[in-house]
Formats: C-alpha cells, structure tokens, sequence
C-alpha cells in the first residue's frame, strides 16, 4: 500500500548546519566588508542584470503588440502566426539546453555567460534589422538560444560566490532585474508607440542588446565559481576567492577553512559517482526525485497562467472592451512597476519564510485569483457581446490582473526564475546543478512555448473558458507542492548536497567541517552536538582528514610455506626454480614446530597488509596444513587452504607416496577444517592440485571425485603460467590440447575453481573460462620475475568477457606479499599488454585495480556475496586507512586541496602496510597499529 505524507517529513540526507551556525555568528554586515561588498556590486551587471534581458524580452513582445507601426509592419499576426512570434524565443532556448551543462563543466560559469550574452546581442541587432515575420522569429530564435545558458550559469554563479549569509536573498533578487527590464521595456514601447515609422519598433528591439553589452564588460571582472575551480584540482585559487570575499583576506579564518572542508569533500563525494553524463540525472533515486520536482516546478511557472498577461495582455483588453492602445500602453507600464515593487518585496521574504510554505501561499493564492478572474472574466465578455459594458466586472478583471503578480511572485516569479532558481541551486548538488537547472529550464521552455502558442488559439475559440484550464492546473500544483516539495530553508549548498540520499554521506561532509573548526561535541551556543551524543550511544569512530574505509584485501594465489623464501630465485625459470628453492624449502615443513613458527608469522604478515582473505596453497603436509588451517581460524583471517597434491616430477623427499595416500590426506584436512569451522564461517578446505605437471591421471581423477562429491569446496591450480610449463604438460598429457580441457576431464574447472597466472591463454580457452565461469588469479608480480618471461596476463581481456579476475600476491614467487605491490605491478603489466596489443588491450586505471584487489577477488572465490564492498548485507571485512598518520611512512604526503580521489591515488601508489591502521574480518579487529 502507498502512504503519503508531507515532503517535509520525507528528507534524509540534509547535513548537521554546523557552518549554518557559523554564519550565524558573523554579525558584521556585508556591506562593511570592502571585498564582499565589491563582489556584490559587480554580481549586478555581470549576473543579474541577465534577468533584465528577460523582463525586456518578455515585456517587449507583450508591448510591442500595442504598437501600431509593428501591427502595421507585420500585417496584424493572429492566431497561429501570433503564437510562435511569442513561442520562437522558447524554441530557442529548448534547442539550447543539451549543451548548457557540457559547456558550464568544461569552460566554467565566466565563459558560459560571455558566450551566451555575445549570441543574445546578436539576437538583437537582427530583430532591430528584420525585414519580415520569418527573420523576426529567427531573432527571438537566437536569443532565446543565448538566454537559458547565462541563466544557468549567472544563477548558479551568484549562489556559489555568495557568503551564505546572502545567498537566499541575493538569489532571489537575481530576478528582480527581470521586473526592471520589464518595465524599462513598457516604458520605452509606451514612448515610441507615437513614432508612425519603424522606428517605434525598432528601437525597443535593438534596446534589448544594452544589458548583454554590460555582462561581456563586466563578467571578467567577478572571479570564478570555487567549486568549478575545486572540480578542476585548482584548488589553490578557490581557496583564495573564498578567503578573499568571505573573510575578507584572512586565509586564516576558521570559517574559510570549515566552508573549504566541506566543498572539497561534498565535490570528492559527488564526483566519485558522477560521470558527468545526463544519465547521472536518472542514476539514483534521490537524482530522480530531483527530477521529478524540477520538471513539475518547470511546468508550473509556466502553466500557472502567467503567460496571458506576460504575452497577451492586449487580447485580454481587447476581449473586455478596452481596444485603446494609449490605455493598454498604461495599463501594461502600471503592470510592470506593480511587479517592480512586489517582486523586491517577495525577494526579501526568502529569509524569514521557509521555502514550501511560500510555494503554498503562492498556488493557493493563485488559485483563488484564477477563479474570481474567470468569473469577472465571463461577465465582462457576456457585457461586451450584449453591447454593453459591463464596467464593474472589466474592473474586477483588472483588479484580479493586478492581483495576479503579487501572488506569482511568491513562489513563482517571472517566467522560470527567481525563487524557482534559488529553489533548483538548492535541491541538486553541484556535480549535477547545471545539468539539473538545464533539465528545469528545459520543461520551463516546453511549457512556455506550448502556453504562448496555444493561448491566442485558446482565447480566440474558447473566450473566458480558456481560463478553466489554469484553474484545473493549479488545483494539482498545490497537492505537489505538499507531497513532493522538500524543504531547504537555512541550510549551505553543501548541508543540502545530499537532501536526497543517504544521511551518512552527508555526515561526512560535516565530519570535515568538525574536523576544520576543531569541534569536539560542542556548538558554539553550548549544546551539545549531535556526533558526541552517537559517540556515547553507539562508540562511534569519526574519520578524519586521510582517514578512509576501505573492503579488505582479497589474495586469490598464495604459498603459504614459501613466506620465508620471498625474493628468492628471481633469475631462474620456473621448473629450475621449484627444483632448486621451492622444493627443498617446502620440504622443511615436514616438521609441526617450525610449520607453526612460520605460519604464524605468514598469517600475521598478512594481516598487517591489510589481507582479510587469502587462498592458500599450503605444502604436501597434511599435518602442517591443519596447523596453517588452525592459525587462520584463531588470528582470525578468512582464508582456503589447500593440502598440495603433488606425487610425480618432484623429488623423492617431496612428492605424495601414492594417489591414495595423496587422497587420503585431503579427506583428513576437509575433515578437520569442518570440525573446527563446521559452517565454514572463515575456514574452508581448497582442492589444490599443484598442477597437471605434479600429478598423475588418477590423482586428477581422484580429486575431481572429491569436488563432485563437494560442491561447497573451491579448487585451485596453475595455469598456463610460462612456455615452460605448458610445453610439460604437453609431453605429459598428449591427448589433449589445451589445459582447459585437460582439467575438465577431471572435472576440475567449474565456477569455483581459481586458476592461478593464466598468462598464455587462446581465443577457445577463454570461450571456456567464460562458459565454465572459472576464476582468474592474475599474479603480476611472479609472472613477471619468475618464469622465464616478460608474461604480462591479458587483464583487459578477461574484463572485457566478464571472466572473474582478481589479484594474487604469489609471495614466494615474487618479491612482495602486499596486494599494494600487486596493484601497482598490474597497472605495469597492463601497459605492457597495450603495447603488445597494438592498443587493443588498454592499460588498467587505478580504479579497475583496486576492483581486482577486493570485489573481483571475492568474485574469483565466490564469496561476493559476503565481502569485497560495503553493499547491504555483506559481511564487515574492511580496512582503516590513515593517509596522514604522524608516524613516518613513505606515501606522498597529503595537502590541504588534496580531493578524496586524490589521497585516494596517492594510498594505492604509494602507501603501504604503516597506512593501514585498523583491519577487520566479519567486524572483528584483527589488527591495530
């Protein structure tokens, strides 16, 4: 069942206001704030008069109309002709739209309201020249194309630059220039309308340039957006725009600081998932309820009724009985100064009134009008068609006319803007705010062309019975406004970044600003915060600066008795180096006691880097590897480990005595790691054949019995590691071509088996990979020292195929047990293959390799289910990462414009195990620096 209730008891993800209460404490005025106040007077001409432009146009056609020359030039336009004169300049804006947010995000606010104002002068000077109704509606089609993109950037730019403080008023009074223009466009038209040339027309039309000619002088001359400048790593210069104008050159200040904090990571956090693409509007729920609410609020700035005076007040008139053009002239300049003057009004209530119940008071209220101005409306008419004016109900319907503009102007004002823009800044956080404000100005342009269009056609067919439809209308935009309309009153942007999504991650944003201004639990007015309050309730742990959360690492291929022979044997192809290192090595764990001394430190040092789960080869000792298993389960690491089956190519003081005794030894290791983990909550046994090379047919055979009778166990093994080896195995298995099909002869390749290295493998084994659903262990770091080769696995492939790929480690093999070294040898490994693909294979990114060390590994052992990210319901394997640890380490240090992203980068590439200060498994602390 669906249940309603109040948009305002519907938020989330509104952040704590702590830098709200900042500002709060900052009681000097703006205007004693030299640079604040400059930044102030130069937002007129370079952004706000952007709206002047607007009022003009939309007053100009209006007034133009009551002209005699331009009904005289343009031989009378009605109907149809009349409403796309009206509708072109919206057509121009709509085919506007698409390139608004591509061009904001590449050339920043400054460039997008230069090059929008340099095609609206343009528009201009060609409407001033226009010969006929075809290159007049080509004007407005160009201007209307410049409009929307410096509106969308000047609105945007004025709420970013803004001191908190100010913003809600000076971006409502964004538009009250549009009322200056509107009546500077009445009273010019009202002057000229005596001029019998084409003048009284032209000069209006060519008037229209002068406040774009101020923005192209003036827009240079204000700064750029900080938070354009932080989404480009310029992070030096945002910081001394915010220093310079919201504290006045104190780079000290603790609120800079704290604003700066809380941009840096409410952007980091929203680009993470952006993809700065249209489709981030529809990505997530929360982006989707924006959407919605901006294409209703669209539709209801424009369908509200607005649009017949705006556009038709002489049709209006004239329906009435009042055909003087001196008399419409006054009435339509005695409009635009009423507008004037409510409109500031209306602008200034922004900070005393909370934002749904002024969108409330402005469609009841318009409601109310719309119903007294259709009845006066009908008897007026009703007069006039029996011949005689009915003079009070023309009166009411000028007195509802005029009644009109005050009730818009609450919630609506002005074709699509004001508190409507204030409102869209607001609701959509920055990595999407052009693009959202396009999207809302898209369906504004849609409705206001579909209304200047149809409303001479309504008027002329239907009469006073047109009205009705706006009556209708604005009875559903009250019942939105209740249900769906969030609240955003006395918040920052960044507070409101995450109206919509999960509250934890605008937590974060506040933890930076906590961090920045030193709190520690309490508000300046002596409550006690909310964070300190969690602490004692729950123990809560914030993060601070260079701190991060992470998924544990998962080691998909490792030999575990090869620990202590780590860098050993770096020159030797891979059969000499198991003669004479591996082999005599592993022998030794023949022996519990030193089994137990070396495991334990393995265990440990993996661990300490931060691997929550390992696949473990161990060695052909039974006893030794139920100790491996033993340590695993009591240090607490998540971990397969596999008894090696090996019993020919060996030496005889290593190698299984028979197939059954092999057998008969993995049985005994399930066994005990069922009993000790009888769920297999952490421990489970791998079926771990070293390779064909080490095993006869009827070891093969018999392992892959065990799997069928074992469905829950995974299986491990190389493959096609090195030339070397797969020249062996060969001579040795000569009926069969390839070792996909030799291990699944045996029934040893299924969706649980994890085949390690896999660096030589073709077009029919990677069908069967896929088909099969196996697992890839890419080991970059031993297929690149060990072997006999530069063997640089094809990554991008499997990718590309969806074949389960994640990293292993390979320890003994290589020269580092950490998955950090792991990642980074794979970005290595992957350049490698571009070149050797000739491009086709690309080299790997940062992200993609982490994937490979957490998500892609668990995928590899078929646990994904349970770890390798923080998706709901996964179990808490994870890392605590402190990237700014006073303890010496060899990462790149941290700066303070350093992104999420960025200390993100410099922890993969160069941090290590000293980094990594808490790790857990299934929300157990298993190590802590």
């Amino acid at each position: 069942m669906v249940t309603f209730k109040s948009a305002e008891k519907a938020q989330t993800g509104a952040a704590d206001p702590i830098l709200t209460r900042l500002v709060d404490e900052d009681k000097v005025p703006w205007y004693r704030k030299p640079n604040l106040r400059m930044l102030y007077l130069l937002l007129f001409p370079a952004c706000m008069g952007i709206e002047l432009t607007s009022g003009f146009d939309s007053q100009l056609i209006n007034a133009l109309q009551l002209v005699p020359s331009w009904i005289s030039y343009f031989n009378n336009p009605q109907g149809p002709i009349k409403g796309i004169i009206a509708a072109s300049y919206s057509l121009g804006a709509i085919l506007s739209l698409p390139f608004i947010g591509l061009v904001n995000d590449r050339y920043g606010r400054r460039w997008s309201i230069f090059g929008g104002s340099v095609i609206m002068v343009i528009g201009a000077l060609i409407q001033g020249l226009s010969v006929n109704v075809g290159q007049y509606i080509v004007a407005r089609l160009i201007l209307g194309f410049g409009i929307p993109t410096c509106i969308v950037s000047a609105s945007s730019l004025i709420g970013e630059l803004s001191y908190p403080k100010e913003r809600p008023v000076l971006t409502s009074l964004f538009n009250v220039s549009y009322f200056v223009g509107q009546l500077l466009a009445a009273g010019i038209t009202f002057g000229t309308n005596n001029i019998m040339s084409n003048y009284g027309w032209r000069i209006p039309s060519w008037l229209q340039m002068v406040p774009s000619l101020f923005q192209i002088v003036f827009i240079f001359l204000i700064p750029e957006s900080p938070r354009w400048l932080i989404t480009k790593e310029r992070h030096d210069e945002a910081y001394e725009i915010l220093a310079k104008y919201h504290a006045e050159g104190d780079r000290e200040s603790e609120f800079v600081k704290a604003e700066f904090a809380q941009l840096q990571t409410t952007i980091g956090l929203e680009l993470e998932n952006a993809k700065k693409s249209m489709m981030d509007l529809v990505r997530t729920s929360g982006n989707r309820r924006r959407l919605l609410i901006s294409t209703m609020l669209g539709l209801f700035t424009q369908w509200s009724g607005n649009t017949l005076i705006s556009y038709y007040l002489g049709d209006i008139l004239e329906a009435i009985g009042q055909t003087s053009s001196v008399f419409k002239q006054k009435i339509n300049v005695a409009i635009a100064a009423w507008s004037l003057v409510n409109g500031t009004i209306a602008s200034l209530l922004v900070k005393r009134f909370r934002r749904r119940i002024m969108y409330l008071a402005c469609t009841c209220s318009l409601l109310v009008v719309y119903i007294s101005w259709t009845i006066s409306m009908k008897y007026a008419i009703d007069g006039k068609n029996s011949g005689t004016l009915n003079t009070a109900a023309g009166g009411a319907v000028l007195f509802f006319i005029f009644a009109y503009s005050p009730c818009y102007n609450l919630g609506y004002n002005a074709l699509t803007y004001r508190l409507s823009t204030a409102y869209m800044v607001e609701i959509w956080p920055y990595a999407e705010r052009s693009r959202g404000i396009a999207y809302f100005q898209l369906w504004g342009r849609l409705a206001g062309f579909f209304t200047t269009f149809v409303n001479p056609i309504g008027l002329q067919n239907a009469g006073w019975r047109y009205l009705i439809s706006y009556v209708v209308f604005l009875s559903y935009e009250i019942t939105f406004v209740y249900f769906f309309f969030p609240e955003t009153f006395g918040r920052t942007l960044e507070e409101l970044a995450f109206l919509f999504e999960d509250k934890a991650l605008a937590d974060q944003a506040v933890h930076a600003v906590e961090k920045a201004v030193g709190l520690n639990g309490d508000t300046r007015s002596g409550e006690k915060h909310e964070s300190v309050e969690l602490q004692e309730k729950y123990e809560v742990q914030f993060l601070g600066r260079g701190q991060f959360l992470i998924p544990g690492f998962v080691d998909t291929h490792n030999h575990a008795p090869q620990w202590q022979q780590r860098g050993l044997g770096q020159s030797m192809h891979i059969l000499d180096w198991l003669d004479n290192v591996t082999f005599p090595n592993e022998a030794r764990f023949r022996d519990p006691e030193y089994a137990r001394r070396i495991y334990a430190s393995c265990v440990d040092g993996f661990l300490q880097q931060g691997i929550t789960t390992a696949s473990y080869y161990g060695s052909m000792h039974a006893e030794a590897t139920k100790i491996l298993a033993d340590l695993c389960l009591e240090k607490g690491q998540r971990a397969f480990v596999g008894k090696c089956n090996m019993n020919r190519n060996a030496p005889d003081y290593y190698r299984d005595a028979t197939v059954e005794s092999s057998l008969s030894d993995t049985q005994d290791c399930i066994a005990h790691m069922r009993r000790i983990d009888p769920e297999g909550r952490l421990i489970k046994h791998v079926l771990t054949p070293r390779f064909a090379i080490t095993c006869e047919d009827a070891l093969l055979a018999g392992l892959g019995e065990i799997a069928k009778a074992n469905p829950d166990l995974p299986i491990q093994t190389h493959f096609n590691e090195a030339e070397q080896e797969m020249s062996f195995t060969k001579t040795l298995f000569p009926t069969f071509d390839n070792e996909a099909d030799l291990y699944h002869h045996f029934g040893l390749l299924t969706k649980r088996s994890i085949l390690a290295h896999c660096c030589y493998v073709s077009e029919y084994e990677l069908e069967r990979l896929k088909h099969l659903d196996c697992g890839v262990a890419h080991c970059p770091i031993s297929n690149m020292t060990v072997g006999g080769g530069f063997m640089a696995a094809p990554v991008r492939e499997f990718l590309r195929r969806d074949i389960k790929v994640g990293l292993g480690t390979d320890s003994g093999g290589g020269f580092s047990s950490s998955i950090l070294d792991a990642m980074r040898q794979a970005l290595v490994a992957s350049n490698a293959r571009e070149v050797m693909s000739q491009g086709k294979d690309k080299g790997l990114s940062i992200d993609e390799v982490f994937y490979l060390a957490t998500l892609g590994g668990a995928r590899v052992c078929c646990l994904d289910d349970k770890i390798g990210n923080f998706a709901s319901g996964r179990e808490f394997d994870a890392l605590l990462i402190d990237s700014d640890s006073l303890k010496p380490g060899v990462m790149t240090i941290l700066e303070e414009h350093d992104t999420t992203k960025t200390i993100f980068d410099k922890f993969i590439m160069t941090g290590d195990d000293r980094n990594i200060k808490q790790v857990f498994v299934q929300g157990r602390q298993v190590k802590s620096s």
